[in-house]
């Protein structure tokens, strides 16, 4: 029997709260409770000054995958930007700018930013701490027309779980407000259990519609029912977001990180980055000798995680007496 299933199961609610108290995001968990998103400012949320690396980082890897030198200042570079993906044949702009996929890979201040303890602790709160990345980008928005519709990250059919099966941690990175193309959330959406309908997904006409105003190293943290989506970028410049999307460790991730991570960002990081970064999820296997390859190798890391975790994660779908909200 391992350390981790030998020791008496800790509580991962009262583990997280202790963890929430200690970090000073007790109102900032109360407020997250009510309205279902939460700012918090950046003396608290990047006290290690991540957010002016992080931008740095996210204009070099535009400019080395697009050969284009993103405009900062002016946004010319991004204006009217075409590459939506959901619709490539769209004449519309994109509503949430260019998107920088798989930033996990492009740096160690990325992982930096994963391992925040606010971050970890805010999203832990939302999807326990078995949950694992889903995806790692930037949004970087010029001006546009485009508006992003109020919609759900929760990808089910209604009526959706009280708790949280997805959740988002965004760095702000630019200035933040309406008129800068900013995020908006509707406060209370995540207790209705489902995503907008009709009207109420219009971001310009909903009269519950609240824009994020935020300086460069906020952060902000929602529950993944909330309602949420964006204005139009009026204002001279680049609007740069870096969003990190959590999800319970049974929901399809938008990366599959299994077997990616280089041995060096592994070896540098606490066995929970592993975690985060799927190196311990055994299913997925593309065929029976993958199957033979990958299920001991994730059980491997799993066991490290549990140990390094105190036992707190609950990894077994099937200990029916384990928290699984929380766990």
């Amino acid at each position: 029997m391992s350390t981790a299933e030998a020791a008496p199961a800790p509580s991962p609610k009262a583990a997280i709260l202790a963890e929430i108290e200690s970090l000073g995001l007790e109102k900032y968990r109360q407020t997250l409770d009510e309205q279902g998103f939460v700012l918090i400012p950046p003396e608290i949320a990047d006290p290690n000054k991540l957010a002016p690396r992080m931008l740095d980082r996210i204009l070099e890897v535009l400019e080395e995958r697009s050969g284009v030198k993103p405009d900062l200042e002016t946004g010319a570079s991004h204006a009217g930007f075409k590459g939506n993906m959901v619709d490539p044949d769209s004449d519309e702009d994109s509503p949430w700018g260019e998107s920088v996929r798989s930033l996990i890979h492009e740096g160690r201040v990325f992982e930096e930013a994963l391992m925040n303890p606010v971050v970890l602790a805010m999203t832990t709160y939302l999807c326990g701490y078995s949950q694992v990345l889903s995806s790692y980008s930037s949004l970087v928005k010029g001006p546009n027309k485009s508006i992003f519709q109020f919609h759900s990250d929760t990808l089910l059919p209604p009526p959706w779980p009280d708790h949280a099966v997805v959740c988002n941690a965004t760095y702000v990175l630019t200035p933040f407000d309406r008129e800068h193309g900013s995020t908006a959330f509707v406060p209370g959406s995540h207790k209705w259990g489902r995503g907008p309908l009709g009207n109420e997904s219009d971001v310009l006409t909903n009269p519950d519609a609240v824009p994020i105003e935020a300086e460069p190293g906020s952060i902000f943290v929602w529950h993944g029912n909330t309602w949420h989506g964006a204005f139009p970028r009026k204002a001279p410049g680049l609007r740069v977001s870096t969003p990190i999307l959590f999800a319970r460790p049974w929901m399809r991730t938008e990366e599959d990180l299994f077997d990616s991570i280089t041995p060096e960002a592994l070896k540098r990081n606490p066995a929970r980055f592993a975690h985060l970064t799927h190196q311990d999820i055994a299913f997925g296997w593309k065929s029976h000798a993958d199957y033979l390859k990958r299920s001991p190798k994730a059980y491997g890391n799993l066991e490290k995680f549990a140990t390094e975790m105190g036992g707190l994660p609950r990894l077994n779908p099937m200990a029916y007496d384990d928290d699984l909200i929380f766990g």
